[in-house]
């Protein structure tokens, strides 16, 4: 099997700010995620050959389309949990490797304030959270697996799912709660640390591990600052050949590995 390594460059990238965005629309958080990764590589949505549109929450490649008029090109809407983004970056890179295409458009986007039921929301802000776990249920029942078939427990929300497998990391390598909770508040000082750097953070504000370690309890083990909040916001990327690349910048960045690994229990 050959390597990825030095195979794909991006050239250009865009990221919109996250957080309460209640006056822009998903169109809106695309248009200005791309616009800004084609202006930083210097290219047109013309010279876009496919795109890989990521979103848990929304419907089909068409809303990327619309949104940046892209015309009769092959759109992939990729949707993989909380690997939605990594696995559309995963398979753009991999088509440019494979030599598919010479340059392509990885976007994500995601508008949750809006549904008012978060991860569950399925789409449509209309649905009220009861009318999420029925339909989530009902395709549960069909598919005898849970959750749609993913294995997943009907009606549990993420942070349940992460604290059942933090609870089970701890025993398996035998860490009392105290020492599993310092190393995951460790991960959220980290985080919000750089949060604080970054002017397009949703989180800006530094926190200390005495608070991170003392913050309501979510899902035991996991706190407050152990979870992710509800979040509007886009970003994207314009992937290439490295030959390519070097015709329109000097500071593109070559990939060198990326993987996703999936389990069963």
């Amino acid at each position: 099997m050959e390597s990825i390594k030095d195979r794909v460059a991006v050239i250009g990238m865009g990221c919109t700010k996250f957080g309460e965005r209640w006056d822009t629309g998903t169109e809106d958080l695309l248009v200005e995620s791309c616009y800004e990764a084609f202006e930083d590589a210097g290219v047109e949505p013309k010279d876009i050959q496919a795109a890989w549109f990521a979103s848990q929450n929304q419907g089909t490649g068409q809303i990327l389309a619309h949104a940046i008029k892209l015309e009769y090109i092959p759109i992939t809407r990729i949707e993989n949990a909380c690997a939605t983004g990594t696995d559309a970056m995963r398979n753009a890179c991999y088509s440019v490797a494979a030599g598919i295409y010479d340059m392509v458009l990885v976007a994500g986007v995601e508008k949750l304030k809006d549904s008012g039921v978060g991860y569950l929301g399925g789409g449509n802000p209309s649905k009220g959270i009861e009318e999420a776990y029925r339909l989530y249920n009902n395709m549960s029942a069909m598919s005898g697996r849970g959750f749609g078939g993913t294995g997943i427990t009907p009606g549990v929300p993420p942070p349940a799912q992460f604290a059942l497998a933090a609870n089970r990391y701890f025993h398996r390598y035998g860490l009392t709660y105290e020492e599993g909770k310092k190393m995951l508040s460790m991960i959220d000082v980290k985080n919000h640390h750089n949060g604080s750097l970054n002017p397009k953070a949703h989180f800006q504000r530094e926190i200390s591990l005495e608070q991170a370690m003392n913050a309501p309890m979510q899902a035991y083990p996991l706190g407050l600052f152990d979870c992710c909040g509800v979040s509007d916001g886009s970003a994207a990327a314009i992937v290439t050949t490295p030959e390519i690349a070097k015709t329109y910048k000097d500071d593109y960045i070559l990939l060198k590995g990326m993987g996703l690994g999936v389990g069963g229990q």
